[in-house]
């Protein structure tokens, strides 16, 4: 089953000077890993996040692969899972509109402090989604920043913690995103940030190690409006003009429920090319088997 995204494409061509050509050459491509049937407003996302056609081929081939090996973050991804569900009833997730300079913000914080209500994996998930909606609704833009809130963060969490699975979330934000990472965020950073820093920093890039920005509870709001994301994105709680977080978790797990068709579809499509892949793969090796008992024949 095919799916599509839900942006205007031929608004994002014009807004981001994406060459049809290069939509028409890369569909000509055969990329490993990627379906046939991938759609033009998919294909456009990877050219306007990456520098080259090699590039874009890359990084495709490299978000279809991780999509069918890290089956923890990216399979069963119907929002009306329990463990989806669970998700959002103890953290917050959500998108915030572009900045003035185009770029979205993912938005994402605890909203309940208990330990025992995090399950990391699909924490990571349900943040993948929520960047998946983003893109859906948005489409290409100069980039995105991710904005984190530690307000209720223990010690505690550490421990519900996976290094393969911090290591895999940033390969996947690094090497298959559709987008470009721009700036991270982090507010209200705890006192024992430092370990959290030790356990990710040997996954992050130099490149995005540099854009990471901290904050403790005591934060210059007009400076961070003035040289960050301006008071008309974000929410009431950080002083900005748009509703309270809660009010916007509650909109976007609505909107959630609404895309679970086309969260659906884009994991058939998935692991339908994956299938076919693989049935490709075992009557090819039946031929050459066959070819072989000829030639000793």
């Amino acid at each position: 089953m095919a799916y599509e995204l839900g942006f205007d494409l031929a608004d994002a061509i014009k807004r981001q000077n994406i060459s049809k050509e290069n939509i028409v050459a890369i569909r000509e491509s055969k990329i490993p890993h990627v379906p046939d049937n991938i759609s033009d407003k998919l294909i456009a996302l990877f050219l306007d996040a990456c520098d080259s056609l090699d590039e874009t081929k890359s990084v495709m081939s490299i978000y279809y692969r991780t999509r069918q090996t890290s089956p923890e973050h990216f399979e069963n991804r119907d929002p009306r899972t329990d463990e989806i569900q669970q998700c959002l009833n103890n953290q917050d997730y959500f998108y915030l509109p572009p900045t003035p300079s185009g770029f979205p913000v993912i938005f994402h914080r605890l909203s309940n402090s208990t330990a025992s209500n995090y399950c990391f994996d699909n924490a990571i998930k349900t943040f993948f989604m929520s960047i998946d909606a983003c893109l859906y609704k948005y489409g290409p833009a100069p980039g995105i920043i991710f904005l984190f809130d530690m307000r209720d963060v223990r010690l505690s969490h550490l421990t519900r913690v996976r290094i393969s699975s911090i290591k895999k979330f940033f390969y996947y934000l690094q090497e298959g995103l559709p987008a470009r990472l721009c700036q991270i965020h982090i507010l209200n950073v705890v006192s024992f940030f430092g370990k959290i820093l030790a356990m990710v920093k040997p996954f992050m890039r130099a490149e995005i190690f540099k854009c990471l920005y901290t904050y403790t509870s005591d934060i210059d709001y007009d400076e961070f409006y003035k040289n960050w994301i301006p008071k008309q994105c974000l929410p009431s709680d950080f002083g900005g003009d748009l509703p309270t977080v809660a009010e916007m978790h509650t909109n976007f797990r609505k909107e959630l429920d609404d895309l679970r068709d086309y969260f659906v579809a884009e994991e058939d499509q998935r692991n339908n090319n994956a299938k076919n892949a693989s049935d490709n793969l075992k009557i090819n090796e039946v031929k050459s088997l066959k070819m072989q008992s000829l030639e000793i024949d």
